[in-house]
């Protein structure tokens, strides 16, 4: 992965930003995840759209935050969006409990995904067909598109599905902890697993071990980058993204612009020991344009923040690509950091 520090550039030009928003019942699994609110989570998205709109939630009285205190990476977000705005902002409902207020909203008509631990499937071939249908039809408003992601428990469904589809998975995939869930994500996919046998289609498989999110994205991804060019913001889980849009597209002869996707991440991921995004990237047909933001909290004086650097929360609502986004706008590390403190003031 290549490496973008202050002034050097991501792609030329302004952005459009995509939040994908997504609720899979997998985040209702004790100890799966802390992304978010004990007993909330599935408000995490719905709150992650809120704030990243406009500063505020309204679906609680406040933004979401781990049990140790880590406020959400949609404060990353928000603050790229105040200092040098995206010539536009809008918000995927796929499949959300809570439908977010005051936010520039598309609604899908998509239910929460059930947890993969469940009997019940959701229909995977359906959520991709409208991603697919979405990426044909999205009109781009400035020189290229982030695509962000929302979605507690989604390392889980994503190791799942990849595991479902045949991929190397162990030791590669990243969590919301700094020291990862092993044992209840390992038991938590295991369950998942054991539902498939060798009948089943390609749909079915993941419709057991996927959530909405990347379904829906995967679909997107293959449609909208014969047209422009596109950032998947965001670690393991977009990873996981790229490798289903890979094999669908195999399956199925669809033709994609592999050279207009990139992937953005947040240093923190591509540095984790616990998981290896690198080698996630690695089993792609192509070779992926692959970068991570070189950020820290190094000079915050905030100490919720220094427990990023630490290892907990690491990505999410597209902070890696929104801080590359930044430097790529002249914005500097401190004026960036700063930024994000006066949210927690």
């Amino acid at each position: 992965m290549q490496e973008l520090k202050e002034n050097e550039k991501l792609l030329e030009g302004k952005a459009d930003f995509l939040l994908a928003a997504c609720v899979t019942y997998t985040c209702e699994i004790p100890q799966l995840t802390q992304a978010g609110i004990p007993g909330k989570i599935p408000l995490t998205p719905t709150l992650d759209a809120e704030f990243i709109s406009t500063g505020k939630v309204f679906s609680l009285g406040d933004i979401a935050e781990t049990p140790k205190g880590v406020p959400t990476p949609a404060l990353i977000t928000r603050a790229v969006q105040e200092l040098s705005p995206f010539t536009s902002l809008k918000i995927l409902d796929l499949g959300l409990k809570v439908h977010p207020e005051n936010c520039d909203c598309i609604d899908f008509d998509i239910l929460p995904s059930p947890s993969i631990t469940d009997a019940q499937s959701f229909d995977a071939k359906l959520i991709f067909e409208k991603g697919f249908a979405f990426g044909k039809t999205y009109e781009l408003q400035g020189d290229y598109l982030i695509l962000a992601e929302s979605t507690p428990s989604g390392t889980t469904t994503a190791q799942a599905c990849i595991s479902a589809l045949g991929y190397e998975t162990k030791g590669l995939f990243a969590s919301s902890f700094k020291d990862a869930p092993s044992s209840i994500k390992e038991e938590t996919i295991s369950a998942s697993l054991a539902k498939l046998n060798s009948n089943m289609s390609l749909f079915e498989r993941l419709g057991h071990c996927a959530d909405n999110m990347l379904m829906f994205t995967a679909g997107f991804i293959l449609s909208a980058s014969r047209r422009f060019n596109l950032v998947l913001a965001g670690g393991t889980q977009m990873a996981a993204v790229l490798l289903i849009a890979n094999k669908i597209s195999i399956r199925q002869g669809i033709h994609h612009d592999h050279r207009h996707i990139h992937l953005c991440t947040t240093q923190w991921i591509a540095k984790d020991k616990n998981s290896n995004i690198q080698a996630l990237l690695d089993q792609l047909d192509y070779r992926l344009k692959a970068y991570y933001a070189h950020f820290s909290f190094k000079d915050s004086q905030h100490p919720a923040l220094k427990l990023y650097d630490e290892g907990e929360a690491k990505e999410g609502v597209g902070a890696g690509a929104c801080i590359a986004y930044a430097f790529a706008q002249s914005i500097s590390q401190k004026e960036l950091t700063q930024k994000i403190e006066s949210y927690l003031a």
